[in-house]
């Protein structure tokens, strides 16, 4: 039985004060994935109808209003959430998390770095373990929109790493509503912590709906306006013309058609978005199998398999092995640490 309201919660009022109106959105999606009365705007999510929850003897959507208890950047219970969703006996390291396996990997198909990602996902669809799954689609000007993909096509298109903000969440509250049951989703960090809220706080009596959750590694993102900005003053180059951008060992390098422009990932300290500057984890530690380029050779990438659910997924492609250098890892994970240290 829902509850009513008693005394004062957070809603989204809380969640504006605390987090909206302090740069701390991470754009996400999650809050309106669920709540008719919000709407996500150019940054962070707004109001474009009264909340409910401001009047008297309301039924609560829950504890604090659905927009704060899942908001992955309000107060988060990590262990709790890694005792739920990934596997106990798994084994725990101080900057993986908790984890089953680590392998590198490269695939048949032509990715950002081995394919892994968009293998996975192809193979969960074509062997019908997801229904749907809600990738990043590059649009003109170089943004990125989150979509539903139920076909291989759409996932292949989808294909390659953004680095800019993209509400990925937003899109299960749409698949449930449209009868999707088995949903995959490719996030970042912030967005499978978002995810595994709404698992929690929403979805904790609805075993029928299951998730399974790709994360990636990521050290920070962009505004995507800046993004483009900044890029044309450094480089010279229109991003929306790139055909791949990858950041690695301290360097951002953009391909447009076929020459390699580079400049230093310092010179794009400015244009990284707040929320990234207080974000300790690099390697999505709540996903249920977690994929980057770091660790691994070129042309590979580092797979991280932390629930049974990740790992019935993995075996379901081929691909080349390779070793993880976990070496390399922690030393992002202390550097990423160290700059959040500093700031507080």
């Amino acid at each position: 039985m829902l509850k009513v309201l008693k005394g004062r919660v957070k809603r989204f009022e809380g969640l504006k004060e605390e987090i909206i109106d302090r740069n701390l959105c991470s754009y996400c999606g999650a809050c309106v994935s669920f709540c008719e009365h919000l709407e996500l705007g150019p940054n962070a999510p707004m109001l474009k109808e009264e909340c409910p929850l401001d009047k008297e003897g309301v039924l609560k959507c829950s504890e604090n209003g659905t927009c704060y208890d899942i908001c992955p950047m309000t107060e988060t219970d990590i262990e709790g959430l890694e005792e739920t969703f990934l596997d106990p006996e798994g084994m725990r390291d101080e900057h993986f998390g908790i984890y089953k396996k680590s392998i590198a990997g490269k695939t048949s198909i032509e990715g950002q770095d081995g394919g892994v990602v968009t293998s996975m996902l192809v193979a969960g669809v074509e062997k019908e373990l997801f229904d749907c799954v809600i990738v990043a689609e590059r649009v003109e000007g170089y943004n990125a929109v989150p979509k539903i993909a139920e076909d291989v096509d759409t996932i292949k298109k989808a294909k390659g790493t953004k680095y800019v903000q993209c509400p990925m969440v937003s899109k299960i509250g749409e698949a449930v509503k449209r009868g999707k049951r088995r949903i995959a989703i490719v996030g970042t960090a912030c967005e499978i912590r978002a995810v595994r809220k709404i698992q929690s706080v929403l979805l904790k009596e609805v075993p029928q709906i299951g998730i399974t959750t790709v994360g990636l590694f990521c050290f920070e993102s962009f505004y995507c306006d800046k993004f483009v900005n900044e890029t044309k003053e450094l480089l010279g180059i229109d991003l929306s013309s790139a055909s791949k951008i990858q950041i690695a060992k301290g360097e951002c390098e953009v391909t447009v058609k076929g020459r390699h422009y580079k400049t230093k990932i310092t010179n794009l300290e400015e244009i990284v978005r707040d929320s990234c500057r207080y974000c300790d984890d690099f390697t999505a530690r709540l996903a249920d199998i977690s994929v980057g380029s770091v660790g691994s050779a070129e042309g590979y990438c580092t797979v991280i398999v932390r629930s049974e659910r990740g790992e019935q997924l993995l075996d379901l492609i081929e691909f080349a092995r390779g070793e993880v250098n976990k070496e390399e890892i922690s030393k992002i994970v202390r550097y990423k640490k160290v700059k959040i240290e500093d700031r507080i």
